[in-house]
């Protein structure tokens, strides 16, 4: 379940942390139920008149899982939790130390590798980013592949991760117009 938040401006925002303070509302990670919470469950949930699509919301959710899990990552480099490239990850994944493995989206050789192959295949592998992004955050011209050895970064990763794989609601058909009599 993901936690929307009321801010003072009356505009709807993620909190992913859960940790916000005020008037929460809770929300099935699908797109049906993003739409559904924004055409009626936000005005309720909250008591008040809210104006939102299930397309901004769904943006704001994106933008905001994008932003943490950069920080989670981050966060694993600077307290040493993180390895970086297909030997290393290939190590730490032989060795039991890899919690997860995050593979860049662009990075076909790196997912093809054996021990990433058998963490996509026990759930414990996630895509995210491109090879130049990851590369940037960790001071490489690119990266393909990283495995996060911390249980709980990893676990607030994968949590964060997958609030980016949740399908993009469709967008509502224009409404028809009403005819004026001139």
């Amino acid at each position: 379940m993901l936690r929307l938040v009321l801010g003072p401006g009356g505009e709807v925002a993620p909190d992913l942390l859960r940790r916000a303070v005020g008037r929460g509302a809770w929300v099935h990670p699908a797109a049906a139920c993003l739409d559904a919470a924004a055409k009626r469950g936000l005005s309720k949930a909250f008591r008040c008149a809210v104006t939102t699509s299930a397309q901004e919301l769904h943006a704001a959710l994106l933008g905001q899982a994008e932003r943490r899990a950069t920080g989670l990552l981050l966060a694993a480099r600077r307290a040493k939790q993180l390895v970086v490239g297909t030997d290393e990850v290939e190590r730490a994944l032989e060795q039991d130390r890899a919690v997860l493995v995050i593979v860049a989206s662009d990075a076909r050789a790196a997912a093809s590798a054996p021990g990433v192959q058998r963490a996509v295949s026990a759930g414990r592998a996630r895509v995210f980013s491109d090879k130049a992004n990851l590369g940037r955050w960790f001071d490489k011209s690119e990266v393909a592949v990283v495995a996060v050895l911390d249980a709980g970064l990893g676990r607030a990763l994968i949590e964060t991760l997958d609030v980016l794989m949740i399908p993009k609601p469709e967008t509502p058909k224009s409404a028809s117009r009403v005819k004026e009599d001139g």
